[in-house]
């Protein structure tokens, strides 16, 4: 497989872009940083994503009848796993998703819990209780 430095260079003589491949839970990718040279972008794959919110979902689902303060707690623990395996500068986007989508997963299990829900975003952002950590840049790029 063609990867590397000078991978950028030899495929587009053919019209093609460098190759990519997935590795320890992560998409490695040639790129190019803010100065003109090569940068190995590392990004979260698609499956270690999908995986990580299955896991949040079931958890969410097992966990449906804990208090708001405890499912809290335990989803602020996962999130900030996640951002510690994944905290890399390329990632910031794809974190920013996850949180995201973590916190709809839990909007909906809150409102299973009953047939008239009353949890608006408006509401459920002034509450304390339902704040969950922002992704931020742990590792440095290499």
């Amino acid at each position: 497989m063609l990867f590397g430095r000078f991978a950028t260079g030899r495929r587009a003589l053919y019209g093609k872009r460098p190759k990519t491949f997935e590795f320890l839970g992560l998409k490695h990718v040639c790129g190019v940083d803010r100065s003109g040279k090569f940068a190995l972008v590392r990004i979260p794959s698609v499956q270690s994503c999908r995986k990580f919110l299955a896991r949040t979902r079931e958890w969410l689902v097992r966990h449906m009848h804990w208090k708001r303060r405890d499912q809290q707690r335990h989803l602020h623990v996962m999130l900030t796993g996640f951002y510690q395996y994944f905290g890399l500068h390329h990632c910031q986007r794809k974190l920013e998703w996850i949180r995201k989508e973590v916190q709809l997963q839990w909007i909906r299990t809150l409102r299973r819990q009953s047939q008239r829900h009353r949890l608006y975003w408006s509401y459920l952002l002034s509450r304390s209780w339902f704040e969950l950590p922002y992704p931020r840049t742990v590792h440095q790029t290499v």
